[in-house]
């Protein structure tokens, strides 16, 4: 096995273990906010955290993305990459704080014309964008550095802290309390950026290289549509159309969803720092494989989800979110469904940022956005909330296809076809086994029993399609078996000999 195949496992595992505790957090804080907070609470702190977010996508102009690129091997051990950290902070901190100001003068004018706990709302909307902004500035020079372990370990913390504070906060202040959990969860991290920065380093303009103003740039306008655009756009639609009842249904299906695409996306900083590397030793085979491998586990992993997720959704929804939420269930169902294509998108994504690209990622930005308001401005107001679901699902679709000519095209990495259709026929057959258990029982039991017996006929449908290879298995107990408990080792190798027979 390959150094860089084993890094890129080693950090994706590391960041998948602790995303999944994060998510675990974030979607525990989701039910919580729709328990206690009802359809239309829960709907706005979805929008604050939309707000929130794009703020900090419009105040770090692309330089976290530069410095995770350009933070590590690009830069070296020595000196380099602590003056790169040092003059991007420069300029970050001139963007942060012109934004800070401007969402302190909305919510002085909110308090002008409504009151004082509309702006405290907002206030504290602002202190969220702060948390997040450091989070991912500190984020990125630490995983440029290849330290995934301490940004785990902040994750870890973040998420144990999340849940509790979002409990009490939306039980004594509602939507603005929780948002206070939700500024605990990116703190453990955002304040780590003081160890980050050497005091002894004066910025420098040659620290940040024309070829990285360019990469930047780029990759921050392909944020600001992702953002803006591509994410949670559909917030603004539904309310404008609708109400904020409906931005709460629409919420919930996301936050389904985004347990899946937030791994990936989770999982995307490793990604471009090892495909950096590959590219960096110009080996066009090991760079096809890498890709070709993570394409083929992710959609192992993410593609019974998608689909049996769906095909539990009429039961799942209402066990989770309460029954004041069954008006979601068709646009939930949609978006689990078509949840894969985003996520695989991390993987071309990743591939094309990492060469350097990034005005293809830009190009692929501007059509999908583009679309994605077409779509919406006609199917929102036809069809309400599945309208919406309709769109990204669209979207989604599409805009993977897009990344993926794109790599073949001009980093020559093609996707696995064959490999990614007999994945999904595995999944269809899992969510086949599920439904039976749907149509059969209800509520609880049918989702306790649809998950085993769709479990039990996916690695069934592994196991005869043969989509995992004996080198798969011997990649994977390498990185990760010795990690793993000793008592549990000989179950795990007999599943693994099971799905993937020699």
């Amino acid at each position: 096995m390959s150094a860089t195949t084993s890094n890129l496992l080693r950090s994706s595992l590391i960041s998948l273990a602790a995303t999944s505790i994060s998510l675990a957090a974030g979607f525990a804080s989701g039910i919580i906010a729709a328990r206690l907070l009802g359809p239309a609470g829960s709907g706005k702190v979805a929008y604050a955290l939309w707000v929130a977010t794009s703020a900090a996508a419009l105040a770090d102009m692309g330089l976290p993305q530069t410095l995770l690129r350009n933070a590590g091997s690009l830069s070296g051990d020595g000196e380099t990459w602590k003056a790169l950290v040092r003059t991007a902070l420069r300029s970050f901190m001139i963007s942060v704080s012109m934004v800070s100001a401007a969402i302190l003068v909305f919510a002085a004018i909110t308090y002008v014309q409504r009151d004082a706990r509309h702006a405290w709302f907002w206030i504290v909307t602002g202190l969220l964008f702060l948390s997040y902004t450091f989070h991912v500035f500190s984020t990125a020079i630490a995983r440029g550095r290849n330290r995934f372990g301490q940004t785990a370990r902040s994750t870890v913390l973040g998420g144990i802290l999340q849940v509790p504070l979002v409990f009490i906060g939306a039980w004594l202040l509602g939507p603005t309390g929780v948002l206070i959990g939700y500024i605990a969860r990116y703190l453990p991290q955002a304040l780590k950026l003081r160890g980050y920065i050497d005091r002894d380093i004066r910025p420098s303009r040659e620290a940040l290289t024309p070829e990285m103003h360019r990469y930047g740039r780029y990759i921050w306008l392909s944020d600001l549509i992702e953002i803006l655009v591509l994410s949670r756009i559909e917030f603004l639609f539904l309310g404008l159309v609708l109400s904020p009842t409906s931005i709460g249904y629409f919420a919930a299906g996301l936050g389904l969803a985004g347990l899946i695409e937030q791994v990936m996306l989770q999982i995307s900083p490793a990604l471009i720092v090892s495909f950096t590397d590959a590219q960096a030793k110009d080996d066009r085979q090991m760079l096809q494989a890498a890709y070709s491998r993570v394409i083929r586990i992710v959609a192992l992993i993410m593609l019974p989800i998608s689909f049996g997720g769906a095909t539990i959704m009429p039961d799942l929804l209402p066990l989770i979110f309460g029954d004041a939420f069954k008006p979601a269930i068709p646009a939930a169902a949609t978006l689990l469904a078509f949840v894969w294509p985003g996520g695989l998108s991390v993987i071309p994504w990743g591939m094309i940022g990492a060469s350097g690209r990034s005005a293809l990622l830009l190009r692929v930005q501007i059509v999908s956005g583009i679309l994605t308001i077409m779509l919406l401005t006609v199917l929102v107001p036809l069809m309400g909330l599945e309208g919406a679901a309709l769109a990204r699902a669209t979207i989604v679709t599409l805009t993977f296809a897009l990344l993926g000519r794109t790599a073949w095209k001009y980093v020559r990495v093609a996707i696995p076809i064959a490999a990614l259709t007999k994945t999904i026929l595995a999944a269809l057959l899992c969510a086949a086994a599920a439904g039976l258990g749907i149509y059969n029982f209800d509520g609880a039991a049918a989702v306790a029993t649809a998950i085993p017996a769709g479990a039990v006929a996916y690695v069934l449908a592994i196991r005869f399609l043969r989509l995992i290879t004996p080198e798969d298995v011997r990649i994977l107990m390498d990185t990760a078996g010795g990690k793993l408990p000793r008592a549990s080792r000989p179950l795990v190798n007999s599943l693994l000999n099971l799905v993937a027979p020699g």
